[in-house]
């Protein structure tokens, strides 16, 4: 798998065992949708998994991603894919549990307020992306500025709002569907 545009362009990205990752194609897509955002962008990738998401972003001009990854083996991957980008300088790690890793974003002494939010946990757990969604807004990590991409089988439908964030866009590529959220 490679990263599919800007200064990162063609950099192969490896896939951590058991891990579903986003295709190039649905990747592309996904970015050109939300490309008016991604300059000088504080993202989140939450479930990072190999950070091709976070990667991505970072390749067409984001300032800064967190990466959050709860599991050691992925983690390793994710390192070494950030070290192969040369995106060291401008990436952070949380290896935690996305709850765990949320309060402590929020907690920190340099607070983070993200413009791009990435939610692509594995398929099968559909309650976090309520969990997520919820805290990102209870903790003021999001405000009018931020969307919130979330990937997702087309066939587990997300809601259409999640207390103060409205669905703003829906897209099918197959059996994968690709909403983007944005704070009313």
């Amino acid at each position: 798998m490679k990263i599919t545009s800007g200064k990162y362009k063609y950099r192969n990205i490896e896939v951590p065992r058991g891990i579903r990752p986003t295709t190039e194609k649905v990747r592309e897509a996904i970015f050109s949708m939300i490309m008016a955002w991604i300059p000088d962008a504080e993202v989140l990738d939450l479930f990072a998994g190999s950070g091709a998401m976070g990667l991505e972003a970072l390749s067409r001009g984001a300032a800064r991603c967190t990466f959050v990854e709860s599991n050691r083996q992925n983690q390793k991957v994710l390192q070494a894919n950030i070290d192969n980008c040369g995106a060291g300088g401008v990436s952070r790690v949380v290896g935690r549990d996305f709850t765990a890793a949320l309060s402590e974003i929020a907690g920190s002494d340099k607070k983070t307020r993200f413009d791009v939010v990435i939610i692509d946990p594995p398929y099968e757990k559909t309650d976090f992306y309520d969990t997520a969604m919820l805290l990102l807004q209870e903790y003021g990590l999001i405000d009018s500025a931020t969307i919130v991409v979330c990937e997702h089988l087309y066939d587990n439908k997300l809601s259409d709002t999640y207390q103060n964030l409205q669905k703003i866009k829906e897209k099918k590529y197959g059996t994968i569907g690709v909403d983007v959220f944005s704070v009313l």
